[in-house]
């Protein structure tokens, strides 16, 4: 399959303004270049990058960037004309802020070519010391027993697990996932973490995301992992909106929600929770920022839920929450 990388270049000032807009578009995953981004990882120690390569410093040079992929399909191109059309509108509405050129570059690419650029980069890692996450191309040495292998092949949804909301998803699923368990994956891109459920001992999981692609790349990384469609199912559609959707999933049926998304998202489909859940259910609600934190939390308890805990990792905050 092919893919159109997206790049639409702007100021630092325009990095979150143009990554709002693509959130608001349903495009949650993309790569920015900014020389303030390096800047912040030269300077502080606190962050723990898993690989670092001395190109990165061409960085320092470079023009703000955001980057995204989308299929060369009808629904990639749909969204590419949502993009143009929302990059003009700011160019109207944003003239007293220095947002940068805020050109669009267009450069198709395949499969091979996009993986070929990043594979080097990940390699096999330790999740809640439980689970080794490892893409299908490494190979690993003499393993503990007491360790679960998760193979992936995360292609363009970028779903490597490598980020800090995924693995506070996980180290909440060690901890309150029971075997016999049902698991609702909203925003499942790449799958992995229903797959990482499943061999934790959850009897099945079901999967949803807007991203037809993640769908598809969902369901192959569970067949990596002998995981067949007897325990994952995975949908492409809004929860929101869908009102078959949300019939085809079920309710009162789930022991655990796992919703890997960002703040606003979450709580605007928050209200649909409690219909999936069993009395006693668990949220766990990842992708949160320090800003957006107790507003997550109210609303939750505006839905008939406690909150459990609540942790967290570097910027990034993990909410666990019990339907009362």
């Amino acid at each position: 399959m092919n893919w159109t990388e997206v790049s639409i270049y702007t100021t630092t000032n325009g990095i979150e303004i143009i990554n709002g807009i693509l959130i608001k578009l349903g495009i949650n995953e993309a790569m920015i270049e900014d020389p303030g981004v390096f800047e912040d990882f030269l300077h502080n120690d606190k962050l723990n990058w898993d690989y670092y390569d001395e190109e990165l410093a061409e960085m320092k040079n470079c023009e703000s960037c955001i980057k995204v992929y989308l299929p060369d399909n009808n629904q990639g191109r749909e969204l590419l004309k949502e993009i143009y059309k929302s990059i003009d509108d700011v160019k109207n509405e944003n003239k007293h802020i220095d947002l940068g050129r805020l050109e669009i570059a267009t450069k198709t690419l395949n499969d091979e070519d996009w993986s070929n650029n990043w594979k080097q980069y990940f390699k096999p890692f330790t999740v809640a010391d439980k689970i080794i996450i490892k893409p299908t191309w490494e190979k690993l040495a003499k393993l503990s027993s007491d360790k679960i292998i998760l193979e992936i092949d995360p292609g363009i949804t970028f779903g490597t697990g490598q980020h800090n909301t995924t693995k506070l998803c996980m180290e909440q699923i060690v901890t309150h996932l029971n075997c016999g368990y049902e698991v609702l994956d909203i925003g499942c891109g790449s799958g992995i973490l229903s797959i990482a459920s499943i061999l934790l001992g959850a009897k099945k999981a079901m999967g949803i995301d807007i991203d037809e692609n993640a769908v598809r790349i969902a369901k192959s990384n569970a067949a990596l992992n002998n995981i067949y469609e007897d325990r994952f199912i995975a949908y492409c559609g809004d929860i929101v909106r869908d009102e078959k959707l949300r019939d085809s999933i079920g309710y009162s049926k789930y022991d655990i929600i796992l919703v890997n998304i960002i703040a606003q998202i979450i709580t605007g489909m928050s209200h649909t929770f409690p219909k999936f859940l069993k009395k006693g259910g668990i949220v766990v609600a990842s992708g949160i920022i320090k800003k957006y934190l107790e507003d997550v939390s109210d609303n939750f308890k505006s839905r008939g839920f406690e909150i459990l805990e609540v942790n967290s990792s570097e910027e990034w905050f993990c909410l666990t929450a019990r339907l009362k």
